[in-house]
């Protein structure tokens, strides 16, 4: 493989600045990637923060990932980064680094790298419903203070593909929302796993969750944001941008990190 140049942002982007990547080495959500990206860059305008999109993961450096202080994956899918570019990414969010997952981003497909499986997402990606593959949900909002879920109602609807997982996350993260499976039929009749029900509580079903690491950094992983349209909701864009907020610990420092 020849190796490719990183990337250069240029040098008038503002600061501070997130980073939007979405290489995809795994299935791509061409829909949910643009939808992603506009969003963000609208959110992150009217924040006065810098933005940069790219799929290339020649980005990943330590010169390079210094001028961001918000790094989000949009649906980036598969082991694309080299074993450089991971030990980059990882000493670059334990200076206290921000990530936020979204979508494909927790698929499970860059189950390879441990420490972003393992210390960032958590559980693990089993399957989603196809008959019909958009489905309306509820989804409940399970920690109503924490900065993240700030703004929203504690209960609403959204229309999207619901992912299950192997589980909950553990207690190493905070569980923020879940899905009522009563909602919608969780089930695959198409194809791999059928029966996709996690449990009969919103708790049985984590949506969206939030990691602060040992050495300071933060995450949070949403499983929403398959369509353009999924990135059009009110809600959503309230999510993204508390989230924004929060992992770059834009107001009180400690919060969501009991």
């Amino acid at each position: 493989m020849v190796s490719k140049p990183a990337p250069i942002p240029t040098e008038h982007m503002p600061q501070p600045a997130m980073l939007i990547y979405s290489d995809t080495a795994g299935w791509r959500h061409e829909e949910g990637i643009a939808g992603g990206n506009v969003a963000l860059m609208e959110i992150a305008g009217d924040k006065g923060l810098g933005y940069f999109t790219t799929q290339h993961s020649e980005i990943f450096n330590a010169e390079t990932l210094s001028r961001f202080d918000l790094i989000v994956f949009n649906s980036a899918t598969g082991d694309s980064l080299s074993a450089d570019q991971k030990a980059a990414f990882e000493a670059w969010l334990a200076d206290d680094g921000a990530v936020i997952l979204i979508h494909g981003s927790i698929d499970a497909s860059q189950s390879d790298w441990s420490f972003y499986q393992d210390e960032m997402v958590g559980p693990h990606f089993i399957s989603h419903p196809m008959a019909p593959q958009f489905q309306a949900a509820d989804i409940v909002v399970l920690n109503t203070g924490h900065p993240v879920m700030a703004g929203l109602p504690d209960r609403f609807s959204a229309t999207d593909e619901w992912y299950s997982f192997d589980g909950v996350p553990d207690d190493r993260f905070v569980t923020l929302a879940g899905l009522d499976e009563t909602t919608y039929d969780p089930r695959n009749t198409v194809y791999g796993v059928e029966d996709l029900r996690m449990g009969d509580q919103p708790e049985d079903h984590a949506i969206i969750w939030a990691r602060c690491l040992p050495d300071g950094g933060r995450v949070v992983a949403s499983a929403l944001g398959h369509t353009i349209e999924s990135f059009k909701a009110t809600e959503h864009r309230q999510l993204l941008s508390n989230a924004i907020d929060w992992t770059r610990r834009a107001g009180e420092d400690a919060v969501g990190c009991e």
